[in-house]
């Protein structure tokens, strides 16, 4: 279904606006470095929106100011050398390795994350930045790593807690870890993997443990509790450190 777009400007930031025909309400949605998303009816005058950005206008000037301590917190990652990739809670220097191989290809090191890229390829004139693939390819490593390592996780604390998942599926979700269904369908966040493996645990056994409770009930706790006794201070690294994944986000 065809979404129908217009743009203007809000004070100082850029609106885009997408219209829906069975729309009743209004919504607005923020995100880092885009214009503010409004969703409204084709019916919905511009008015009236900007009546409600109005409205909104403090929360939206707060969240933007979260957004850019953000920025400042967790720096875009660059793809250039030396820079600092986190991998199971590691940060490691990205380094080049010129390949015979036909194929740009990552792998990791107890210190580096290694781009191997293809003579052919490679040339000390151009920016590893522009490199055409190397984000797609550190995307890719990521995602194979994770399902290797997630998976052969949850088999181990699906075993120690005899809790057993229907299945386990890895997708990229923006705001949760992970979830599970009454279908004792568990799916977990690959870019966990950049995370400590201790934060990945507690993930896995936070999910593992709602196959017993599907609700955050004190037995749900008691359980999370008697596999990791330190879940809190775990909870609290893992809201802390959330944003060190966006680097893997797909770029549009």
């Amino acid at each position: 279904m065809k979404v129908e777009k217009e743009h203007f400007l809000f004070a100082r930031w850029p609106v885009e606006v997408h219209r829906r025909a069975f729309r009743r309400s209004v919504s607005i949605y923020l995100y880092p470095n885009k214009p503010i998303k409004v969703v409204a009816s084709k019916s919905t005058s511009q008015k009236v929106i900007v009546d409600f950005l109005m409205a909104k206008r403090n929360w939206i000037e707060k969240t933007f100011e979260k957004f850019a301590d953000l920025a400042e917190q967790f720096p875009e990652k660059k793809i250039q050398a030396l820079e600092d990739f986190p991998y199971l809670g590691i940060d490691r220097k990205l380094k080049v390795v010129i390949t015979l191989n036909k194929k740009t290809f990552v792998s990791v090191t107890d210190e580096n994350l290694l781009l191997h890229i293809p003579r052919n390829e490679w040339s000390a004139e151009t920016p590893l930045r522009e490199h055409p693939t190397a984000l797609k390819e550190i995307r890719h490593f990521y995602k194979r790593e994770a399902i290797q390592l997630l998976g052969a996780r949850i088999r181990h604390w699906a075993e120690q807690m005899n809790l057993h998942p229907s299945q386990v599926k890895f997708r990229e979700q923006r705001t949760r870890w992970g979830s599970c269904s009454s279908r004792k369908v568990i799916n977990l966040n690959w870019r966990l993997i950049v995370f400590h493996p201790e934060i990945i645990d507690y993930v896995i056994v936070h999910e593992l443990a709602h196959l017993a409770h599907m609700n955050h009930s004190e037995h749900f706790w008691g359980l999370v509790e008697k596999y990791m006794p330190n879940y809190r201070e775990l909870m609290g690294s893992l809201k802390q450190s959330q944003n060190l994944v966006e680097f893997l986000s797909e770029k549009n």
